[in-house]
């Protein structure tokens, strides 16, 4: 009955269900789970803001378009008082207009700066320059030395990098879209394409979600690894001596290739991927570019042997 009416939710009031869902962090799979799922739902995913965040995930409607804010409560050494202040006086138009009524520390302003959460009222060195040139006072708002917002925001990866270190995950991109062109040179399949490949060798690129030890018939060790991509999830079958070797790689939770075959269960009703091999994408890059420079480039018109 739960399952059902969870599925009801989800169908119906995807970005409420999503919201409810995080909010409550999560459940069986890591937060990251669950905000890969909301991003391959079509969800606008957006960090903690001064406007629209409450102290955990909550939606904010914008045009009738839904839109999921991170809480406030996730920032790192964000205090209870100041997201209580920031939610009883805003909107803010301005950080002299954010620093003047609120008055956080600097350590909470900088944190809120660099994660995002002053989003469409500066770049983010400009904000940065006025918070350490300005002189704030509580309630009074400086006459001179606002900044005209003239400094180039960061770039994407920098921002990534941020929001990894203030929130614990970053909204900025999937962490398998810095890899799409290696993929594509590679063949590796989405989740939801390597299902389809019964009893055939693939590759698969993906995030490890959750890992579930069991025994074998024979009485070795088995582990089941649930592995996400931006299209859907797929269950991944690892002996016990391939786990061993490549525990450390799978406990990271980054971007992982596994190569193996596809095979359905007994009742035909599931697939799983028996893996053979796995490695980082980091190192399936490394590999790539090394073999792509050890080919010897061929001349016009030289004669293959």
């Amino acid at each position: 009955l739960t399952a059902w009416r969870s599925a009801w939710c989800k169908t119906h009031y995807p970005a409420e269900f999503m919201a409810a869902v995080l909010a409550n962090w999560g459940g069986y799979y890591a937060q990251s789970a669950y905000l890969m799922e909301a991003r391959r739902m079509g969800l606008s995913l957006h960090a903690p803001h001064i406007n629209y965040s409450h102290a955990q995930f909550s939606i904010n409607y914008q045009d009738d378009e839904p839109h999921l804010y991170m809480g406030l409560d996730q920032l790192r050494d964000l205090t209870r008082e100041t997201q209580k202040k920031i939610v009883h006086m805003r909107p803010f138009d301005s950080l002299a207009d954010f620093l003047t009524r609120v008055f956080p520390r600097i350590g909470e302003t900088r944190n809120l700066i660099e994660a995002g959460a002053l989003e469409g009222l500066g770049t983010i060195p400009s904000l940065l320059n006025q918070m350490e040139t300005g002189t704030w006072r509580k309630g009074q708002l400086p006459l001179f030395g606002i900044d005209m917002d003239t400094h180039e925001d960061w770039p994407a990866d920098r921002k990534a990098d941020a929001q990894e270190k203030l929130l614990g995950v970053s909204l900025i991109s999937h962490p398998l879209e810095a890899y799409a062109s290696l993929l594509a040179a590679i063949g590796a399949l989405s989740t939801v394409d390597a299902g389809t490949k019964i009893d055939q060798p693939v590759s698969v690129a993906g995030i490890s979600q959750q890992v579930r030890r069991t025994q074998s018939s024979r009485g070795t060790l088995l582990y089941f690894m649930d592995l996400g991509d931006l299209e859907g999830t797929l269950r991944v079958m690892i002996d016990e001596a391939l786990y061993k070797h490549n525990k450390g790689v799978i406990a990271q939770r980054a971007p992982i290739l596994v190569e193996g075959q596809i095979q359905l269960n007994r009742d035909g009703t599931e697939t799983t991927l028996i893996a053979h091999s796995i490695r980082s994408l980091v190192a399936a890059s490394e590999s790539v570019l090394t073999s792509h420079a050890a080919r010897p480039e061929e001349q016009p018109g030289q004669l293959r042997g």
